[in-house]
């Protein structure tokens, strides 16, 4: 299947998916006017067709209580770049870039403002594009153990049922979907097909 031979219930299905993977097959097929199991079956074609690769889920660093800064630095040596990232922090995205320029992302502890001032001693010509702090982020939300282990799982795959997730984690069905329904609605992970389209 080529990306010309998809068409507008794979399109829809796509957008449906890119928003959250989880979404059933027969909630899918309601909002596009097919069944479930046509839905599963055009979602399977396109997964062996390579158009959705894999699965996957983003955990915003605020909603686990890191901070993030943003920052571009002219691209001189990138290994040199990374060494002096990870005094800092962790280094989670390193991109050179048009115009001799590395965009880079750094996930840091605490202290935002002390760590963004270390960058800049660090990185003379280093601007930096943005900072969250994680006492200020809209992502911000208090995790428990349970929420963990269910994150702990999705991270594994990002896939797994409701029941399958209760079963691994050893929770209730019920306290996993109130879980993941709290993830949700505080925007702290986001869960998507990811594919090329």
């Amino acid at each position: 299947m080529k990306l010309n031979k998809l068409d507008n219930y794979d399109m829809k299905i796509l957008g449906i998916l890119t928003l959250n993977c989880r979404t059933p097959d027969r909630q899918i097929g309601k909002k596009v006017g097919l069944s479930g199991v046509a839905v599963k079956s055009r979602i399977n074609k396109m997964e062996r067709a390579g158009i959705i690769q894999n699965f996957t889920m983003k955990v915003e660093p605020p909603a686990l209580g890191y901070g993030v800064i943003y920052l571009v630095v002219p691209s001189d040596d990138e290994s040199d770049i990374v060494k002096k990232l990870k005094l800092v922090g962790e280094p989670f995205f390193v991109v050179p870039c048009l115009g001799d320029v590395t965009a880079c992302g750094i996930v840091v502890e605490k202290d935002v403002e002390q760590k963004t001032e270390l960058v800049k001693n660090l990185i003379s010509n280093a601007r930096i594009i943005l900072t969250l702090d994680p006492k200020e982020s809209e992502f911000r939300v208090d995790l428990t153990k349970t929420d963990f282990k269910i994150l702990e799982q999705l991270l594994k795959n990002p896939k797994e049922k409701i029941d399958s997730l209760a079963k691994s984690t050893s929770l209730s069905t019920k306290t996993v979907t109130r879980t993941i329904e709290k993830f949700e609605y505080q925007k702290s992970s986001k869960r998507d097909r990811s594919g090329i389209w």
